[in-house]
């Protein structure tokens, strides 16, 4: 493989990872709220935003003296925000599981005013994650083969977890959340409600947890700039020409 070639691969891999996943994502969550129509409006969007993203990343990447700033940044980020969000996330759901006992306590705690402060922290944060933070990492350290694995199966197993939210938890919990919250509530609802709240674990476990430790251990992974993808072609090539001299 030519050294052009090379270089070409390894600046569209990236691109493979980052514009399916947030298309995908961004088309199964607006259908949830829109349908048909809001899902091809969010996923032309999110097609856009994935390429001016990487571009960006891309351009500001091309300095030597910041790639590695810009890496390790990209990587703290993501698990500062998984941190807070496994740390918010948290106590909500030890609260709705101690609370499965008593249907009408729960289903009032997922109401206003008890869930508002919730709702706006978690929908912001998984905002962020999925449309800036993962991405940027993905970017950001493509370049860096120990960190590039690590960072692709939290990406993956974080996209995933997000696919499931919107097909299973998005829309149940609309539902439970048009119940009045004093009941009464059928043995249906409830055992759906609890279906809902132990399901959430595993969702917790693997999006917030999981990719919370992958991408520590990816932090403590150096950003050598040894092998890179972003040098020029003609800089691998003066490289090459100098090991063979």
């Amino acid at each position: 493989m030519s050294t052009t070639q090379e270089n070409h691969q390894g600046r569209l891999g990236p691109f493979l990872v980052v514009v399916p996943a947030l298309v995908v994502v961004s088309a199964i969550g607006f259908s949830t709220l829109g349908g048909i129509g809001a899902a091809l409006v969010a996923g032309s969007l999110a097609l856009g935003w994935s390429l001016l993203l990487g571009f960006i990343a891309m351009r500001l990447a091309r300095s030597e003296s910041r790639r590695t700033a810009l890496a390790n940044a990209s990587v703290f980020l993501v698990t500062l925000a998984m941190g807070l969000m496994a740390g918010g996330g948290l106590p909500s759901q030890l609260l709705l599981s101690a609370g499965l006992s008593t249907p009408s306590t729960t289903f009032t705690m997922i109401h206003p005013p008890f869930s508002d402060t919730s709702n706006v922290f978690i929908i912001t944060m998984n905002s962020l994650m999925e449309l800036l933070l993962i991405p940027a990492a993905l970017f950001l350290n493509w370049h860096i083969p120990k960190r590039r694995t690590l960072i692709v199966i939290a990406a993956a197993a974080f996209y995933a977890m997000r696919i499931w939210s919107y097909v299973y938890f998005v829309p149940n919990m609309f539902e439970f959340w048009a119940l009045p919250p004093d009941g009464p509530f059928s043995a249906e609802v409830v055992e759906r409600f609890r279906m809902w709240v132990n399901l959430n674990w595993l969702r917790i476990a693997i999006q917030e947890v999981l990719t919370y430790l992958l991408f520590l251990l990816a932090a403590f992974v150096p950003a050598s700039a040894t092998g890179t993808i972003w040098k020029l072609a003609g800089e691998r090539a003066v490289e090459n020409e100098a090991q063979s001299a």
